[in-house]
């Protein structure tokens, strides 16, 4: 699992050389993208959670509705589709069963299907109308992870992608470019400095149960981490949005369920970012509860505002607002990885997992 996290700066490096200069990421696409009215991203397991962390900035950059679905619920439900929607499958392996039978229906409702996978040669890479090759090589451990951060790249990249077809915030594109082309020495940087990481790896691998907390894009985040840490610890983690947790799920919490509280900025969405901090606050308050803050290192603002309260951070040292989502699931998957190796688990071979879900 390490080594594949070590992965990760060539891999990003490898995807901004072939998608970003030629401006295709999909081969043999025929659907006019100026025309699509709806994105759908269907997916399982951390591949949803890819999704559903994207989907705010490819909604905010190309201004097209995006829903986000459980694999094994959107081939069930007879979707209303129509040949303007673009649904995109996400899947590591190519072969997940529940993404085939959701790419199958799509496909008989006659909308136009999109693959993003790790295998070029897969049932559903070639099944679908195009694809996308995410270039992640071959992952050792169960537990996803830099396939993971490959689905963020890549769906970051598609939504580039159509916004420059939609035109829009054009002034913005060559600047999103341009962070991504920076992410392989940023990443490689985060990679190499993990003294924080271990000490909070230390303070919550013998916890029966912890609660992640992320409001927008970080909620996706918080459920990636939680699956990764059900994966690898074999701990109740538990993720939550954080503003909906306030909803009856903080009854639940006490001084032996510690809170991982993801408090991020990406883009210029401010309000998100003062809400988490404000929920987070209230927990404290409300519970006294014992929490773990995931932060950008330079942010004074949450330093200022948490000083009179006991809590610890998760500094990010590298970081960029827009893609955020990377750099975070980069310091949330090492200290996943730490927490294993602490509880001296096969964090490579989780038991009675496999590395694809291949029958329904």
């Amino acid at each position: 699992m390490l080594n594949d996290i070590k992965d990760e700066p060539e891999i990003f490096k490898k995807l901004a050389e072939i998608y970003l200069p030629e401006k295709k990421p999909v081969q043999n696409i025929n659907i006019n993208l100026e025309k699509i009215s709806k994105i759908y991203i269907i997916a399982s397991g951390s591949s949803r959670n890819a999704g559903n962390i994207t989907r705010y900035f490819i909604e905010s950059v190309a201004q097209i509705p995006v829903t986000v679905e459980h694999a094994s619920e959107f081939s069930v439900r007879n979707p209303v589709l129509s040949p303007d929607d673009l649904i995109i499958f996400v899947s590591q392996s190519g072969e997940t069963s529940d993404v085939l039978a959701a790419l199958q229906v799509a496909k008989t409702k006659g909308a136009y299907t999109f693959a993003v996978t790790n295998n070029e040669t897969s049932t559903i890479h070639t099944t679908a109308d195009s694809a996308m090759f995410i270039h992640a090589g071959k992952e050792i451990s169960v537990p996803a992870t830099k396939s993971f951060a490959s689905q963020l790249v890549c769906l970051y990249i598609i939504g580039i992608y159509l916004a420059e077809r939609h035109c829009k915030q054009s002034s913005l594109i060559e600047s999103y470019k341009q962070k991504i082309y920076q992410m392989p020495q940023k990443i490689e940087k985060l990679i190499s400095n993990t003294e924080e990481i271990d000490k909070i790896a230390q303070k919550l691998h013998d916890k029966k149960s912890l609660i992640i907390l992320g409001r927008g894009q970080n909620f996706g985040l918080a459920e990636e981490c939680s699956l990764k840490i059900k994966e690898t610890c074999y701990i109740n983690a538990g993720g939550y949005p954080t503003g909906e947790f306030l909803h009856g799920h903080l009854a639940m919490l006490d001084e032996n369920s510690p809170v991982i509280s993801i408090i991020t900025k990406y883009g210029h969405d401010e309000a998100n970012y003062t809400l988490a901090v404000g929920n987070t606050m209230q927990l404290i308050k409300k519970r006294n509860a014992d929490v773990v803050i995931v932060k950008d290192a330079v942010d004074i603002y949450i330093n200022s505002k948490f000083s009179e309260f006991p809590v610890e951070y998760l500094n990010i040292s590298e970081f960029n607002e827009e893609f955020s989502s990377v750099y975070s699931a980069v310091v949330l998957h090492l200290l996943t990885y730490k927490m294993a190796e602490l509880l001296g688990n096969d964090v490579n071979n989780p038991r009675s997992l496999s590395k694809t879900v291949s029958a329904e």
